[in-house]
């Protein structure tokens, strides 16, 4: 039986992985023997090589119960200052339960088929891991059974029982180094001590400085061996009340209606998600209103990430403080936040191309008052356009002066007479979509068409334009109908592409037998984007719009005024800037007071950092202290248009930080191993 037992033994880590495959074969627990037996060789030829396993394993690791009575063994008699060899460790494992599993051969053999104890240290990690992945399995078929008959538990019981369990796995055995005396730990406090009280500058600073000058005085700095914990509430600066409307990938959602793991729409394109909900109880709500209209709410705490045009950087404020300086004459319509850039929305197929409803909505006549679909225009270019995008086997056939009907191709029948096509989808898809039989007044945008994409919603929108857009000498960007809903649809639609718009109302009048009659409403819209921006396809419209109009109407703030007290709640989301979308498409920053610190002790002190970031990306961290550092805007740096004044101060930041010793570990978060 002991020749049986014994194997040849090479410490390679690289040969244990065909044994994997094999037991993954036969679906046995995972193990690892050859690990195993290589470990314990390692102690008996080496009792010194305990030390390097540090606490990590104990004997219920192990697959084999000889090996864990091989191991417990080992351990007493290291633990007592007694030799651990063959022969000691035979003469012990005979009085032990089970000892008969053991023959000096096979101890004999682990200790011979074992060169070294140098890769000790690996070959407990994999029996560690091996241990783990046993337990995981038991744990999980335990968590299922549970699931399957709770016997009465809630469902907020068996989680919390399920999470304890998982963490449990990783609580037993992660001890990593034996107990310290007390006795030499005195030692160091004092001399320590002594070493402060004879130190030169008299200074109340005696550890790191953070930067922070009341901070430090309070601390005395950051001190060696302390765990310093940035206590703020938990998505501080979040607070919105619960009816509040939060974008997410698939459209609107309210605040109270969130839940952990929902995917948020991303400012910049970037993936995010709910990573905490935190009720805030009931709280004093405020409105605050920005310069075109739109509007949301937060309570006070509410922090904001503000720019000003003598400030070097953007500061982040709260709305109590914005209160302040609205009724500043210096700030008031003078402080502005980032505009969305519009890379969300969904990517799902479109009954009909974007350009070609928003031409529609814009100059078509969707009443079927005329028996068809009607498209009025004298422009060539959008006729051609019209018939090109309009699919579903559909043409513009002129009906009178400039108005077309939208009507199926024809096609020629066996007698070769013209016959038109039985059916008209595009119709039934335009029913489908809620807007065939809508009038001028009662026209809107399908849901599905403002939550898509920046692709097409940009397309939906250049339809509208090209259609019923035009363009003041000033540059800036008009929209006028008859229609509330489809107003209100376009400056949403404006602003989720990152566009300033406004909406004023015009009372309308006509004659009707000499004598002036009053006509309805109409909504007038008044719009402005940034560079770069296409908002038509027409030639004779892009011509028309200013090449030197490169100024973007800014979204500063109009008021804050008490609303209501309400429900409110905060969130916590997974997106390198810590920002959401909310009501009207605003966004919403927090800050990063631990980076902060971090760039002083870098900076100021010249000692080395490591940034264990959470959830930012290595390269957003960077970025974050180089817009620090180098006083610049993030906002310009996220696109790249830094003005001139600010290129160097960011060469003068690159060279400064150089020359730092930060370091970043990027992982995600920490296992509970970690």
């Amino acid at each position: 039986m002991a020749e049986s037992r014994s194997r040849s033994l090479t410490p390679n880590p690289g040969m244990m992985g065909s044994g994997d495959a094999v037991v993954q074969a036969l679906k046995v627990p995972p193990h690892s023997v050859e690990a195993e037996q290589s470990l314990l060789g390692g102690l008996l030829i080496d009792n010194s090589s305990w030390d390097n396993l540090g606490g990590v394993l104990n004997d219920k690791d192990f697959y084999r119960p000889e090996h864990a009575l091989i191991y417990k063994v080992i351990a007493r008699l290291v633990g007592d200052n007694h030799p651990a060899d063959v022969i000691t460790v035979y003469d012990a494992v005979k009085s032990e339960q089970g000892g008969d599993l053991v023959s000096i051969d096979y101890l004999n053999s682990l200790a011979q088929n074992t060169p070294s104890a140098a890769n000790i240290k690996g070959y407990a990690d994999i029996v560690r891991d091996r241990s783990i992945l046993r337990r995981l399995i038991e744990v999980s078929d335990s968590i299922v059974n549970s699931a399957f008959v709770p016997e009465g538990r809630t469902v907020r019981t068996l989680l919390d029982e399920a999470e304890s369990r998982i963490l449990q796995i990783g609580e037993e055995g992660s001890r990593k180094a034996d107990y310290l005396e007390i006795e030499p730990l005195l030692r160091t406090v004092v001399a320590r001590i002594d070493e402060l009280y004879n130190r030169q500058g008299g200074s109340d600073i005696t550890g790191i400085a953070t930067g922070f000058i009341d901070l430090d005085k309070q601390t005395s700095g950051l001190q060696k061996g302390d765990l310093v914990i940035v206590a703020g509430r938990p998505s501080m600066g979040k607070a919105q009340p619960l009816d509040a409307k939060v974008k997410t990938v698939d459209g609107w959602k309210l605040m109270g209606d969130l839940r952990f793991g929902d995917r948020i729409a991303s400012v910049d394109g970037r993936h995010s998600m709910v990573t905490g909900i935190y009720p805030q109880g009931v709280k004093q709500i405020y409105k605050v209103t920005f310069s075109d209209g739109r509007e949301a709410e937060c309570c006070d705490e509410h922090l904001w990430r503000v720019m000003y045009r003598d400030w070097d950087a953007p500061k982040v404020i709260n709305t109590v403080r914005l209160m302040e300086m609205l009724s500043c004459v210096r700030y008031k319509n003078r402080l502005w936040i980032d505009p969305v850039s519009g890379d969300f929305g969904h990517s799902n197929a479109l009954p009909i191309n974007p350009w070609v409803l928003g031409a529609l909505l814009g100059d078509g006549t969707l009443a079927l008052s005329h028996g068809s679909v009607m498209f009025s225009t004298k422009s060539q270019e959008l006729i051609e356009r019209m018939n090109a995008l309009a699919g579903y086997e559909m043409e513009l056939v002129h009906a009178n002066a400039y108005d077309w009907r939208l009507v199926s191709k024809t096609r020629i029948a066996a007698n070769g007479q013209r016959q038109s096509v039985p059916t008209n989808y595009f119709r039934s898809v335009l029913q489908d979509l809620g807007v065939l039989g809508c009038r001028s007044f009662d026209k809107y945008i399908p849901a599905t068409y403002l939550e898509a994409n920046k692709t097409s919603r940009l397309a939906l929108f250049q339809g509208l334009m090209d259609t019923d857009g035009w363009i003041e000498k000033w540059g800036s960007i008009r929209f006028c109908t008859a229609s509330k809903q489809l107003s209100e649809d376009v400056a949403s639609l404006a602003r989720s592409l990152g566009g300033f718009c406004s909406i004023a109302q015009k009372q309308t009048s006509y004659s009707y037998r000499g004598e002036k009659q009053q006509g309805r409403l109409s909504y007038v819209l008044n719009m402005s984007f940034g560079p770069g921006f296409q908002a038509f396809t027409l030639p004779e419209k892009k011509e028309r719009l200013r090449s030197t109009w490169d100024r973007q109407r800014r979204l500063t703030f109009k008021s804050i005024e008490p609303s209501r007290v309400t429900q409110a709640q905060c969130i916590s989301v997974s997106h390198p800037d810590r920002t959401y979308i909310t009501n009207d498409y605003v966004v919403t920053h927090n800050t990063a007071f631990a980076l902060n610190i971090a760039e002083n002790v870098a900076l100021a002190e010249g000692l080395p950092v490591v940034v264990f970031s959470m959830e930012m990306s290595g390269e957003q961290l960077a970025a974050r202290l180089l817009g620090s550092v180098g006083r610049v805007d993030q906002g310009r740096m996220r696109t790249g248009k830094l003005q001139d004044d600010e290129w160097p101060r960011v060469t003068d930041a690159i060279a400064r930080l150089s020359n730092t010793q930060i370091l970043i570990d990027e992982t995600g978060s920490l296992s509970s191993l970690e």
